[in-house]
């Protein structure tokens, strides 16, 4: 799957998940959704790739050490 995603809608992400921190998995996709993010399964891999966030067991963590903006 080579899709691409946006810088906008990468940024999106970010700010959402520093937001919130932890958040459940289906929680996340759907509240990506509703923020206008047309791919969120697409943007969740490429900010696990990037470092910023981390899977747990059912949810997405942000990672600590996280900086990107």
């Amino acid at each position: 799957m080579s899709q691409t995603v946006s810088q906008e809608d990468i940024e999106k992400a970010i700010r959402y998940f520093k937001s919130v921190i932890s958040v459940g998995e289906i929680l996340a996709y759907k509240e990506l959704l509703a923020l206008g993010i047309k791919s969120p399964e697409i943007v969740i891999t490429k900010l696990l790739e990037m470092g910023v966030i981390e899977k747990g067991e059912g949810c997405y963590n942000l990672v600590k050490e996280s900086t990107k903006e």
